[in-house]
């Protein structure tokens, strides 16, 4: 194979026709890593999309800040590039933060990550050919990283800030501004994006007013469930809930407690499993409520019963069994863009109750796949855990529909040829628009 080398000294990158069929390879920044001891949606995403495009013939790298040295790597760590512990310039790149700290706060951050995520994309393309890069959008920082590489940089929005601070009842401050203000800049003159639902990239457009005329929609992909090990009616607890998620105004885990004070009125035998971090909970008078507070206040006596466990932080593999124990799952998010709670729900087939709320309706085909609740409503949110409860019939029909489901639009086979697609449609006009400057350049 022919092979055209990437690197630092290279201002062109050209995407021949012999190499248009050629395997790719492809890096991606992951805020965590490995996987097995994170429970970043990102850090998921970076690893389900390796999976797939390497299951495919490409290549992958992985970006990402420095892990502890202890950690154990169960995937191949000569792919896995970490970040410099030391401030890239040295000397030099200290006196810079500095004097830019006091023009602008912030700004070291994103232009010091900018350059330590350069040095170790340096690193890759020093020995090896990268094509394409992605990273998310968070903070801007990517815009900073696309003005210093010589190769196309794909932006993913995986959250801006204008969407998931508001859900966070994060108040809208200067800074709160500054980080909306800077994602803008950097979405507005990306070469290309991907957005895992419609749903946030018309609220991108919408909100920036912005064409964003390279952008695609390109689901989150997620391992397949194999049929004899997904969800079963018969091995069920019944009447047995499970909610995985922070406890904070995002996830809706207030929600979810105020829903199942209802629902034992209904069926007074249902207990809750809630697995996830107490992040704290802002209610709508701005104060902030810890988990097993809220319960004591909305459900008083409910832990010393049992009907509400508070299962904390679990690891992947605990959650799995959660999910198959629990009759219903519900995701009960005030916004959110593509989110991984549900995917995992639907992968193992599980019958969901889901919010009808940013991405969550393009996983949960309502009345098919699950159950879809008004977002923010705890009423309607208990009447749809209910009806699940009242009728196993329909919640086995629900959760076998919803493995299948899964399978068909969201492994990362299908939506790993889905990308590389787009990563072959971007290089060819990265191609085309480094000519272009290259002839204009030599004419002048």
């Amino acid at each position: 194979m022919q092979e055209h080398a990437v690197n630092s000294k290279i201002d062109t990158h050209t995407f021949s026709q012999t190499h248009r069929r050629d395997p790719l390879s492809v890096g991606y920044f992951s805020p965590d890593w490995p996987p097995e001891v994170s429970s970043n949606g990102i850090v998921t995403y970076v690893a389900s999309m390796l999976k797939g495009i390497e299951g495919l013939g490409h290549q992958s790298y992985v970006v990402t800040p420095p892990f502890d040295d202890s950690t154990e790597l169960k995937h191949d760590s000569q792919n896995v590039f970490q970040l410099p512990r030391r401030p890239p310039g040295g000397m030099v790149g200290y006196l810079i933060n500095a004097v830019t700290r006091r023009i602008r706060p912030g700004m070291p951050f994103k232009s010091g990550f900018a350059r330590a995520a350069h040095e170790s994309i340096n690193t890759i393309m020093s020995g090896s050919r990268l094509d394409i890069f992605e990273m998310e959008e968070s903070f801007g920082s990517v815009g900073f990283l696309s003005d210093r590489l010589p190769i196309p940089v794909v932006v993913r929005l995986h959250g801006p800030w204008f969407l998931n601070g508001k859900a966070m009842g994060v108040q809208q401050d200067q800074g709160f501004l500054q980080r909306v203000q800077d994602e803008r800049q950097a979405i507005a003159k990306a070469f290309a994006i991907t957005a895992p639902s419609r749903d946030v990239l018309d609220q991108t457009r919408q909100y920036y007013n912005l064409p964003l005329e390279r952008a695609v929609v390109i689901p989150c992909p997620i391992a397949s469930t194999p049929r004899e090990q997904r969800w079963r009616s018969d091995d069920c607890e019944p009447n047995t809930i499970a909610f995985i998620g922070r406890f904070d105004r995002h996830k809706g885990g207030d929600l979810v407690i105020d829903a199942f004070a209802q629902v034992l009125r209904e069926c007074p035998k249902t207990r809750l499993l809630f697995a996830g971090p107490d992040r704290g909970c802002i209610d709508d008078d701005g104060r902030v409520w810890h988990l097993e507070e809220y319960i004591r206040d909305r459900i008083p006596g409910a832990l010393e019963a049992g009907q509400v466990s508070c299962l904390g932080q679990q690891p992947p593999s605990k959650l799995r069994e959660l999910r198959r124990r629990a009759q219903v799952t519900i995701v009960a998010s005030r916004y959110d863009n593509f989110p991984y709670t549900a995917l995992e729900a639907l992968s193992l087939g599980c019958p969901i109750v889901g919010a009808c709320a940013g991405g969550i309706p393009e996983i949960v085909a309502d009345g098919v796949s699950g159950l879809l609740f008004q977002a923010g409503n705890a009423d309607d949110l208990a009447a749809k855990v209910i009806r699940l409860l009242k009728n196993p019939d329909l919640a086995a029909q629900l959760g076998h529909q919803a493995g299948e489901s899964c399978a068909e639009q969201f492994s990362p086979e299908v939506v790993a040829k889905q990308s590389i697609d787009f990563y072959r449609e971007t290089l060819e006009r990265w191609s085309q628009s480094r000519n272009g400057s290259l002839k204009a350049t030599t004419r002048l």
